[in-house]
């Protein structure tokens, strides 16, 4: 995360400016949850597995059961990234801006899925922080390895990953799995 920077009010903002925390879910905030799954799909058509039109049909006791199994545990999390701070790129709106989940794959392997950063606030930070809170998390049971997919299609996203350090992964199971899916399966060893 970035300190702040002065700036005079006039100038734009910088991406740099970006002023955010990452936190686990919380319980009751399956509202939440929907309200930013379906922006994630909304900006990021191509980039997930699950259509806008999928997201919004899900009832809001379904995302409450998400919200609810992600809170606590080892079994999933969702993280969420949102505006920390009297400054910030998206300061008029107090809306998280970024998520991301992780799976736990026994034994010890934690699955990397949905992670989304509001354009207006990439390149801060912002996806660097909440895989970074995946693997955290991660960490607190015995993960040794994240695993994730991302649609071959995709550059960006590839680029980002390997930037963290993340390797591609050419064979094996996790590749099988992603064939089919045109997407590259990538690990990153913790």
């Amino acid at each position: 995360m970035q300190d702040e920077v002065g700036t005079t009010p006039s100038e734009p903002p910088r991406r740099d400016e970006v002023a955010f925390r990452v936190r686990r879910i919380g319980r009751h905030e399956g509202p939440r949850l929907k309200a930013l799954r379906v922006r994630a799909l909304a900006e990021a058509p191509d980039a997930f597995g699950e259509s806008r039109a999928e997201a919004e049909a899900r009832d809001e006791a379904e995302y409450e059961t998400r919200a609810r199994a992600a809170s606590d545990g080892e079994r999933r999390a969702w993280f969420l990234a949102e505006r920390a701070g009297p400054r910030t790129l998206l300061a008029d709106d107090p809306r998280p801006f970024g998520l991301a989940m992780g799976r736990r794959r026994p034994p010890d392997e934690c699955l990397v899925f949905s992670v989304w950063v509001e354009e207006a606030a990439r390149g801060a930070g912002v996806g660097r922080s909440l895989v970074a809170a995946v693997a955290d998390w991660a960490r607190t049971w015995g993960a040794r390895r994240l695993v994730l997919w991302v649609f071959r299609s995709n550059r960006d996203a590839i680029g980002f990953y390997l930037r963290l350090g993340f390797i591609v992964e050419p064979a094996g199971p996790d590749a099988e799995l992603g064939a089919p899916h045109d997407a590259v399966a990538m690990h990153l060893t913790l």
